[in-house]
């Protein structure tokens, strides 16, 4: 029985440890900044990666807030600062990222309860939702490409070279939150003893 209560506490403890970062501001501040920062690296932000790590670490709403913003930020840097052409097929394209995004957001909030109580249940989650979302992302770009393609083709060895770039900020961005998750549950077992 003792067991049982231990487990459950334990559970109890990683939920609650979640919900109190999620809850906060330094997590959705940092999501922001880095979102923000990778537009300055790629003409593309890793957008499925920002949006699978925030709707697997946020509420949803917060989730959708950050993910878009980013990709607001994303839109204004292309048409503000690179002179992405100001066309209906640019614009359409722009759209999709942002619908895309939306969708890789929608999923990984889901949040299965495996997923809230414990560390590998989080990351295995977090795991579906970086790659789930990639595919629906990609998936959706993929689909509408060839409609707008305008030159602007997907080949596979393109789509293999955003999933890898995915992969990597998603893996960072998993890492990071598991380095804030634990500092924060270790604060809070800390403050409890």
């Amino acid at each position: 029985m003792a067991s049982y209560s231990t487990a459950s506490s334990r559970t109890l403890d990683f939920y609650h440890g979640w919900r109190s970062l999620a809850d906060g501001q330094s997590l959705p501040f940092l999501l922001l900044v880095l979102g923000t920062a990778s537009n300055t690296l790629y003409a593309h932000a890793p957008l499925a990666a920002f949006a699978a790590l925030s709707g697997a670490s946020l509420s949803r709403r917060r989730a959708i807030a950050i993910a878009l913003a980013i990709w607001f930020v994303n839109q204004a840097i292309g048409f503000g600062l690179q002179d992405y052409p100001l066309s209906a097929t640019a614009f359409t394209w722009g759209a999709l990222m942002g619908m895309g995004t939306l969708l890789v957001v929608a999923f990984a909030s889901i949040r299965p309860g495996f997923s809230q109580s414990s560390w590998t249940g989080h990351f295995v989650w977090v795991a579906i939702a970086c790659i789930s979302g990639f595919v629906l992302y990609q998936g959706l770009m993929m689909l509408v490409s060839p409609m707008l393609a305008d030159g602007h083709l997907m080949n596979w060895d393109v789509v293999a070279k955003l999933f890898r770039k995915q992969v990597v900020w998603g893996g960072a961005l998993a890492l990071g939150h598991g380095v804030l998750l634990w500092r924060h549950l270790s604060s809070l077992r800390w403050a409890q003893d």
